[in-house]
This record gives C-alpha cells, sequence and structure tokens, in this order.
C-alpha cells in the first residue's frame, strides 16, 4: 500500500488500531480453508461504533472498499478480500463486550467481536443457555454469527439464529448508525430492518451488537448414538424420536459410513462402535420428570424393535462431551484431504433419501474414484454432501468440481431444496446463486444492495 493513499484514514485512528505489518495482513486475507487468499494493504481494529462511523463515512466519500471481519471462519470467502482490489479490512475483534444480561426478560446484549464460546462459558456461570452452538465455537464471533445467520446443531430445538434476535446495531454504509437493540418479542411498527441485516453476509452494513433471546440451561442431558444398515432407516428413527420426545430434542445429527472413516483415518476412533452403512447422533435434554432415562429409553426403543446393541446411550456430561468431539471432529479430518468438493445444502426430510440415492449414484458414475462424505444437520435439512475425489490429476480439479457441482445443484432443485443451508454465498456461490435463485428474487437483491450502498464499498464481489 502507498501509505499517502490513506493518510486522513490513519489520522482517525490509535496507533493501536490498525497495521500495516505484511505479516499479520496475509493472515487476515486468507480465509480459514486457505481457499480464498486475497490482499489488503491495511487491516483496523477499531475500538468503538463511533469509530467505525467515522471510518465509513470517510471510505463512503473517498470510494474506498471495506471488508467486514470477525473471527474468519466462514467457509465461502466472505470475509476475506479479493486479490488486487484495494480493499482494506475492518476486524471486529476489539468489540467484544457483554453490555447487559437482562434476566427477567431473557436476553443478552453482546457485541459483535464477542466470541461465541466465550459468551456460552459466561451464561452457563448464571444456568443460561445461548441458543446457537457449532464445532467453530471457540474462534467464530458473534458478528460473523449474525451476518451468515448461523445455524449450528440446535436449530431443531432453538431455530436459526435469525429467529433468536430481538435487535440490532449496525454502521450503514454511509457511516449512519443504525441502533435498534429493544428487548421485546412482539414489535409490529412497520417494516423490520434487522432482518435485512441478519445474513447479509456484510453487504448492507457492518453489524457491531445485538439483542439475542437466552434460555434456561437444560438440568441434564443425554446423548443417543445409534447405527443404521440404510439412510431410510434413520429418517425412521427420526420420525420415532421426535413423535415420542418432541421438543426434549435438542440435536439430531447424521453420519453415513464415508466420514466415519475419514475420522479413523485420522486415528480418531469410538469405543464400541458398531460398524454400519448411517449413524446418528441424538441429543436428549430437560426430562427430569423421568428417573432412570437410560432404562426409559432402552424401553421405547425395544418397543420400536431396535436393536440396542446398536446403540451408545452416555452416562455422563464427560461422555456427552466425547461423542459429540467425534461428531464435531469431521469437518476437521476433512481438511486434512486432498482434494474435496464440498456442498452444505437444505433438502426437504420428505425428498432427502432420494435425493441422496440419485446424486451419489450420478457422482459414481461420473468419476469412480471418489468418496462421498456425507454428515449434518438432519433435524433442520441440512446436510453437508462433500465428494471426495482420489486418484485425480491436480490439472482436472476445476473441470471435476464443475461437474460435481452442476450434479449436486440440479438434484438440490429437483428435490426442491436449497444451496446454502448455512454457510451463505460469499465468493464461493456467488455463481450458483445466479443459476439457482428466481431472476426476480436477485433484481430484488440487488435493488436493497444499491438503496443501502450506492457507492458498493462494502463487502463487494460478495453474495452478487
Amino acid at each position: 500500500m502507498k501509505q499517502q493513499k490513506y493518510r486522513n484514514l490513519l489520522k482517525m485512528l490509535d496507533p493501536s488500531e490498525f497495521t500495516l505489518d505484511k505479516n499479520l495482513l496475509i493472515q487476515h486475507c486468507t480465509d480459514w480453508r486457505g481457499v480464498y487468499r486475497g490482499d489488503s494493504d491495511l487491516i483496523i481494529f477499531p475500538k468503538s461504533v463511533k469509530k467505525i462511523s467515522k471510518i465509513l463515512k470517510f471510505c463512503e466519500k473517498e470510494t474506498i472498499r471495506v471488508v467486514p471481519q470477525g473471527g474468519n471462519t466462514g467457509l465461502v470467502g466472505g470475509g476475506v478480500p479479493r486479490k488486487n482490489k484495494n480493499e482494506i479490512i475492518i476486524n471486529l475483534s476489539n468489540l467484544k463486550k457483554i453490555r447487559d444480561i437482562d434476566f427477567i426478560g431473557g436476553s443478552i446484549t453482546i457485541e459483535s467481536g464477542c466470541i461465541l464460546d466465550n459468551v456460552k462459558n459466561k451464561l452457563y456461570k448464571h444456568h443460561l443457555e445461548f441458543p446457537l452452538s457449532m464445532g467453530s465455537r471457540g474462534n467464530c464471533q458473534i458478528g460473523g454469527n449474525i451476518a451468515t445467520n448461523a445455524g449450528g446443531v440446535n436449530v431443531i430445538k432453538y431455530g436459526t439464529f435469525r429467529q433468536n434476535i430481538l435487535g440490532i446495531e449496525a454502521v450503514l454504509p454511509d457511516g449512519t448508525i443504525y441502533s435498534c437493540l429493544k428487548n421485546i418479542k412482539k414489535n409490529n411498527t412497520g417494516l423490520d430492518l434487522k432482518h435485512l441485516l441478519i445474513g447479509s453476509e456484510g453487504i448492507l452494513g457492518i453489524i457491531t451488537a445485538a439483542t439475542i433471546k437466552v434460555f434456561p440451561l437444560p438440568n441434564e442431558k443425554t446423548v443417543i448414538w445409534a447405527s443404521f444398515d440404510t439412510f431410510k432407516d434413520v429418517l425412521d428413527f427420526y420420525v420415532f424420536m421426535v413423535r415420542e420426545f418432541n421438543d426434549l430434542i435438542s440435536s439430531f445429527e447424521f453420519m453415513n459410513n464415508e466420514s466415519i472413516e475419514v475420522l479413523e483415518k485420522n486415528e480418531l476412533k469410538l469405543e464400541n462402535l458398531k460398524k454400519n452403512e448411517c449413524y446418528c447422533l441424538v441429543e436428549i435434554s430437560n426430562f427430569q420428570q423421568i428417573k432412570d432415562f437410560n432404562e426409559f429409553i432402552s424401553s421405547k426403543l425395544d418397543f420400536k424393535k431396535i436393536n440396542t446393541d446398536d446403540l451408545i446411550i452416555s452416562k455422563s456430561e464427560f461422555e456427552n462431551k466425547k461423542l459429540w468431539n467425534y461428531r464435531e471432529s469431521i469437518p476437521l479430518a476433512e481438511r486434512k484431504e486432498d482434494f474435496i468438493v464440498a456442498h452444505d445444502i437444505s433438502i426437504p426430510l420428505v425428498n432427502i433419501d432420494n435425493f441422496v440415492i440419485e446424486t451419489s449414484k450420478s457422482i459414481k458414475k461420473f468419476h469412480k474414484n471418489s468418496s462421498i462424505i456425507n454428515f449434518g444437520h438432519l433435524g433442520d435439512n441440512n446436510l453437508h454432501y462433500n465428494i471426495l475425489i482420489k486418484n485425480h490429476q491436480s490439472l482436472n480439479r476445476k473441470s471435476i468440481s464443475k461437474t460435481i457441482n452442476r450434479i449436486v445443484y440440479d438434484n438440490v432443485n429437483k428435490f426442491n431444496g436449497a444451496i446454502s443451508a448455512e454457510h451463505g454465498i460469499g465468493q464461493l456461490r456467488k455463481g450458483e446463486l445466479k443459476k439457482h435463485k428466481d431472476f426476480e428474487e436477485i433484481k430484488k437483491m440487488q435493488a436493497i444492495k444499491k438503496l443501502f450502498d450506492p457507492k458498493n464499498i462494502l463487502n463487494p464481489g460478495k453474495v452478487i
């Protein structure tokens, strides 16, 4: 960067609020998976919302492009700059205050730079549960979670993040501070602007704080690990469990055999695991009215004629964490593989079995040296349908990925699903969005972007 270009901008900042250090900049210009590598000459770490307002007001006037960034744990390249585009980064990590916990209204007001796990641990001390949980909770930040409308593992119980956000504070591209952090669950006063900002991936404004619902901490949790011969058996088990336990279920996760093989290849094994084609993890909480839950669940499953030899039922919080760690380690194990074409899709449960059968058959026909690593949050229709390619030539990667994406996304449309369930669009799915989202919807999205950000300074080249 030519420092001269940003001289007036740097005058607004304390020396501790920015860096021009190339080594540090490289870390913030690369996404978590190392897929997207951009460049930038400046990263800013503002210490207040007012400072962000001043920065954006200046950037809008000078047409300086800005990439908002949280924990940089995204998987679609939405939080990193592009190459040779003269984009600066605004990182929210200094906005990390818990402003308020409302014990009567059941909410917490937190700034965007707060790390998810820190918020969960703080609430745990007050016997409260934060509605969001995911494998990256030790690094991801609340602002990024909101900007991508994060799902995670508890959607079946609490819904997506959008459903738990009561109010938002954000800085708009012209520097205007939009603040509506009311802790009220009913507010029928016209258009609700916060819902435009939630899931907007930083293209409409920089989210700086939010008021979010919290819940009583479950008194107890039990995790059930089950194995089945077919995916249809898993779906039958899902219907049975929902009918029997309904809102006691806080998570329902699915993994196929290839997911487990990737874990075992990385020397992570689960004791007493019975080998099978399909597995699921079910977490049930708040069953205090049942004296001996393990005996109770066993009797229910016996009645359903499910072989209890195919089950692992946790007996302690330590065992709960062990089973969860096994499930949550799949993405980390995948990273060690050389060539994976990843998908984050959502399919109606009534269609999901046919989607898996038909899509897997087409992919195997196209590339016989492929392995389908299929896992996800079955309770909310979300599959991470990832294809591991073996014995390939590096030069063919782009062509192979393009064909596999076409097969997968054409079938997502055929079975009435969505091409992104929780990761968002970012840079990765921008082209696919044009193909698979209704043209009129795209036009409305572009019009909203132009209304909020007429100079296109906020996260350009992302989403639309």
